[in-house]
């Protein structure tokens, strides 16, 4: 247990845990560290869950296609409670489309997966990560059946107009930094996941000029359920029938 003093606490109703909680944080950057009291969730866990159930009510029936799946919040729900759920991460040293320790291998921008095989497809803070975002969309585009729909979050960096890309992948496998290197926590290496780019609001629109998808961006500041301070967007991303 932390002995940090308590900067928020407020009690609410977990929309993961799908009963009442109480959120608190010992840091005030409440994207990393307001936490369930239940379930240990974060607001962006919560806040694709609660698109989800508005949105999508009847995921728990859906073949669903989740990139790079944490050990908390949401990811543990798809898989427990989708019968048609299947979890994949990238290992670029092994042979893509196989199975690694009970999970798919699969790079976004080069997915194995035949066409229209996905109902939804799931990500969280994961696109900021990618070394060609337009392609990881071409492909997901691809995977998705007519009305499915791509549910994210990454980053979106307030008064950023237009998205900055800050580090990319060279042939051998290196990253040529443009920017100061930024990594971020990853949940199959100890080395941390390299930031790319930096989001800003023309994202929606480079979405649908990478994919065609139309782009919804849900904007929270809710107390209830969990969800307040910078960076709450939920990206949902249809493809059209």
């Amino acid at each position: 247990m932390s002995t940090l003093p308590i900067v928020y606490e407020a009690s609410g109703h977990c929309p993961i845990c799908e009963a009442p909680a109480t959120f608190s944080a010992v840091y005030s950057h409440y994207r990393d560290h307001l936490l369930c009291s239940r379930c240990r969730s974060i607001p962006r866990e919560r806040a694709l869950a609660l698109v989800l159930s508005r949105a999508f009510p009847n995921w728990r029936q859906s073949r669903i296609h989740e990139s790079s799946p944490g050990d908390r919040g949401i990811s543990p729900k798809l898989r427990q409670e989708c019968a048609k759920y299947v979890p994949t991460q990238f290992f670029p040293r092994d042979e893509l489309g196989a199975i690694i320790g009970g999970v798919r291998n699969e790079n976004l921008e080069r997915q194995t997966f035949p066409d229209g095989v996905f109902d939804l497809v799931i990500s969280l803070d994961v696109m900021e990560h990618v070394g060609d975002p337009d392609k990881a969309m071409r492909e997901i585009a691809r995977t998705l059946a007519p009305g499915g729909a791509y549910v994210f979050t990454a980053p979106t960096y307030e008064g950023k107009s237009r998205s900055e890309r800050r580090a990319r992948y060279l042939p051998d496998g290196t990253a040529e930094h443009l920017a100061e290197p930024e990594y971020h926590g990853n949940p199959i290496s100890d080395d941390g996941a390299l930031v790319t780019f930096h989001y800003g609001y023309d994202l929606p629109e480079l979405i649908h000029q990478w994919s065609g998808l139309d782009v919804e961006v849900v904007r929270f500041h809710d107390h209830h359920h969990g969800l307040i301070g910078t960076m709450t967007e939920v990206y949902a991303c249809t493809k059209r029938r």
